[in-house]
């Protein structure tokens, strides 16, 4: 019976710490209404960590030579986006985007840690949370992909976090 409850107790702390470590960069939410006729609602929040997970298991598949595209358009702004991110993590909360017209709003705004994108048209409604430690961690493997891409070619080609 100890044995079978030391067990029992590995495996809750096992989970506990799995969970900690996924969440550690927070939640990305997608939230989408639309409006119309046959109106649809769709709401996603997932740990924000998977993103950067997923793009290393998409760049193996047959989505390598999209993610190679965007790795080789984003391997020379590389450096110039990990430093904005890193800046705009450190200011406080503002809008960085809002645009109204008739019927139509786009609001991009860093609220706490995030990005929030907020858009409101006649047709659908899209709310759009993401980290900004996410969002770093999805252009660093972006751009690590141009690099192993370039890797297989130059032999000492090195990471853009390193340049």
């Amino acid at each position: 019976m100890i044995l079978a409850a030391k067990i029992a107790l590995a495996c809750a702390g096992t989970v506990v710490a799995g969970t900690t470590v996924l969440c550690s960069e927070g939640f990305l939410r997608v939230n989408v209404t639309q409006r119309g006729a046959e109106p649809h609602h769709i709401n996603v929040i997932a740990p924000a960590m998977l993103v950067p997970v997923a793009i290393r298991f998409a760049s193996h598949f047959e989505t390598r030579r999209k993610i190679d595209e965007a790795a080789d358009k984003l391997e020379p702004w590389a450096p110039t986006i990990r430093t904005a991110l890193t800046e705009l993590n450190n200011l406080d909360d503002m809008t960085l985007v809002d645009i109204s017209e008739p019927g139509d709003h786009v609001r991009v705004e860093k609220i706490g840690s995030a990005i929030v994108v907020d858009v409101d048209d006649k047709d659908t409604v899209v709310h759009v949370s993401a980290p900004i430690r996410a969002i770093s961690s999805t252009v660093q493997q972006i751009a690590d992909a141009a690099d192993s891409a370039s890797s297989a070619d130059e032999p000492d080609s090195r990471s853009w976090s390193n340049r």
